[in-house]
């Protein structure tokens, strides 16, 4: 073993000083320039290794660390000041704006008759899915609905619900789980009662408190058919009910479905007036709710308060938040949901909120929400509050816990005086790293510093065998902020899809290892999708820099967005955010290909929804000679067109094939041609 493998070894073993040591005798015989590079790795790896783990932290950590807890975090107040500097100075760095030429952005040899397919008109179409989505086959599927009822004492009340289950007029099979929180009253006997009409069970729980999520959770792993909902015990449902929501399931299990709800006193029936008059609730009059948080009054009666957003809204098919309006009283969904998207949040121990935290979930990851008329369900006013939650209590707790999970909807861009780390950040950066190590810090530190402070850094080591992973467990293992993996290497598709999949934010940018941000490219790019809600992605233009930062000249820059001019070339440039939902609407990066694996991405995520361009440089890409794209060029073209034939496959053009006009590497020259 040579002394040049002998330093490589103990690099390797994390010897750092023997390992420089022995660099150094390599620089003394061959000259400094063969081992210039291995040197810094290695007095990098002792520098850091120097210093406690707060000293590793970027100046925006250790703001917003202060600002949550001056005890726990100590900083003094030169510190702090510093660090506000260090802000303020990012706040007034401006990425570099572009002349805007114009443009047609339909390129001038695009087919006049090929029209490609209508986008969605709200990121909630459901209507553009049920277009999308081939019909689902039944074969596979246990058709039925599980009723989850969760309930806490009120036996008159439940006995009046599971006297409407047993009038349901359906074609299709259901169950009902009660599942009690840990009443007093002994339901057994009350459940016993419709062991004969209705296919029932009866868990329960130990009284812990208000435990409405654990409970669900205990009845939902109780189903058994692939359809479930959940029904509280004083919502009584319509004849009509399960009818309705099976029904929908079977029309799409990628459709979340609400029922509406009438507010009525029933304290004055029973469930045998209920066996005699199955109408018997239709014809009750509407009353004022004790629920002053949920309830909206108009005139004398109270009404549904999201009724007025239904019809609006056709059904919340033309909004862009639908899961605001998901209460978990009255719901049904397709079981497998809460596989992908998880189960109702435990940590919800006070009324209210839980619903929207994990609706918000299943909107995130790409479930839709219909508002159901046929769903109706009678909320039973039990007189005198009887056995009821202080709401505006609960909702005064829970609605902060929403505020640190729920980061869409609901999260403002705070100051930098009172932002702090939140428990679910509004943006995630995903950075797939290989062999990157002298690159990788300059990358992160640009994402960290960036003047929108509500985000996370989520990192990807694809193998990598020149010592990143020891750089970023020295840098980054106790960071707030920062969060990594590794994997064996799998390539560039594979290190993307597990990066994006550790990300937590509803937003998430794409950094590639060895390029670096501006301050502002967050910021610039949230604007756009906060004053859009529908956008799938948001991009800037970028400018090729060499390693030590210096220009080498600005990015291309396709200066307008159009559908039809990314088919036919990539002008989807860094920097690229795109939000979590449109991504989990699509089948994520190609892990097949080595490379056009953006290309491929940004053909997907515009099958999905809009994109808006800004002509703004706001990413530096570095430029070293080892680029995919620039060594692999002839197979660069190859997929090219490949990904962009699966493209016009996936939106049903299969007739239409894109397919190059010489066969030079260099040479993007193409035709469109109806077969």
């Amino acid at each position: 073993m040579n002394i040049f493998q002998q330093a490589n070894k103990l690099y390797i073993e994390k010897r750092y000083q023997e390992a420089l040591n022995k660099y150094h005798i390599v620089a003394d015989k061959f000259g400094q320039k063969v081992v210039k590079y291995n040197i810094t790795l290695c007095e990098k790896m002792l520098n850091i290794n120097t210093k406690n783990p707060s000293e590793l932290l970027d100046p925006i950590t250790e703001i917003l660390l202060y600002n949550a807890t001056e005890d726990t975090y100590k900083c003094n107040a030169e510190k702090l000041k510093s660090n506000l500097i260090f802000y303020s100075k990012l706040k007034t760095k401006k990425s570099e704006e572009l002349g805007i030429k114009k443009i047609n952005p339909i390129p001038s040899d695009w087919p006049t008759d090929l029209v490609l397919p209508p986008l969605p008109k709200s990121t909630n179409d459901y209507n553009w899915l049920l277009e999308r989505e081939h019909k689902e086959s039944t074969d596979n599927i246990n058709t039925g609905l599980s009723i989850i009822i969760p309930t806490f004492n009120r036996s008159k009340i439940l006995d009046i619900t599971l006297a409407c289950l047993v009038n349901q007029i359906t074609d299709h099979s259901f169950e009902v789980i009660v599942a009690d929180d840990g009443s007093k009253e002994d339901l057994t006997q009350l459940v016993r009662k419709y062991e004969e009409s209705l296919d029932i069970k009866f868990v329960r729980q130990k009284n812990y408190g208000y435990q409405l999520c654990a409970v669900r959770n205990l009845g939902l792993r109780t189903a058994k058919y692939d359809y479930v909902s959940i029904l509280d015990c004083d919502m009584a449902p319509g004849k009509h009910w399960v009818q309705s929501y099976i029904s929908g399931l079977l029309e799409s299990s990628d459709i979340a479905l609400i029922g509406p709800r009438k507010y009525i006193d029933t304290h004055s029936i029973t469930a045998d007036d209920i066996f005699s008059q199955p109408d018997l609730l239709s014809s009750l009059p509407e009353i004022i709710t004790n629920n002053g948080v949920a309830g909206k009054k108009e005139g004398e009666v109270s009404v549904d308060w999201r009724l007025e957003h239904f019809n609006k809204t056709d059904n919340l098919r033309l909004c862009d938040y639908p899961f605001r309006f998901f209460s978990g009283g009255n719901v049904a969904f397709a079981k497998k949901w809460l596989f992908i998207a998880g189960w109702f949040d435990e940590e919800f121990t006070h009324w209210g909120g839980e619903d929207n935290e994990f609706g918000y979930r299943l909107y995130r990851a790409g479930c839709f929400f219909k508002s159901v008329n046929g769903a109706l369900a009678y909320h039973q006013e039990p007189p005198g509050k009887e056995n009821e939650t202080d709401r505006a209590a609960g909702k005064a707790i829970t609605i902060k816990i929403v505020e640190q999970k729920v980061p869409y909807f609901y999260r403002k861009i705070e100051s930098i005086e009172k932002a702090t780390i939140k428990l679910v950040p509004l943006v995630s950066i995903y950075i797939p790293a290989y062999n990157c190590a002298a690159y990788i810090e300059r990358c992160v530190a640009s994402a960290l510093n960036q003047t929108v402070t509500d985000l996370e850094v989520c990192i990807c080591d694809d193998g990598s065998s020149d010592g990143t992973l020891s750089l970023l467990e020295k840098l980054y293992s106790d960071h707030p902020r920062v969060r990594f993996m590794s994997r064996d290497n799998g390539g560039i598709g594979a290190a993307s899809n597990s990066s994006v999949k550790m990300c937590r934010g509803f937003y998430i940018g794409q950094l590639d290892s060895d390029d670096y941000l501006e301050p502002d490219a967050v910021e610039n790019c949230l604007k756009e999708f906060f004053f859009d809600r529908k956008l799938a992605c948001v991009y800037t233009t970028n400018r090729n820099v060499n390693p030590d930062g210096s220009l080498i000249v600005n990015g291309y820059n396709w200066p307008e967005f159009s559908r039809e001019k990314l088919t036919t070339a990539m002008i989807c440039h860094h920097f690229r955010m795109f939000t979590a939902r449109a991504w989990n609407l699509t089948e994520g990066f190609d892990e097949k290909i080595t490379n056009a694996v953006d290309y491929d991405m940004y053909l997907k995520l515009s099958e999905v929804g809009p994109f808006k361009h800004i002509n703004k440089i706001c990413y530096n890409r570095v430029l070293h000679g080892e680029n995919t794209s620039i060594k692999k060029i002839g197979l660069q073209k190859e997929n090219h067109f490949k990904v962009v034939n699966k493209s016009l496959s996936r939106q049903k053009l299969k007739n239409v094939v894109y397919h190059p006009l010489t066969k030079k590497d260099n040479c993007r020259k193409y035709k469109l041609t109806k077969t």
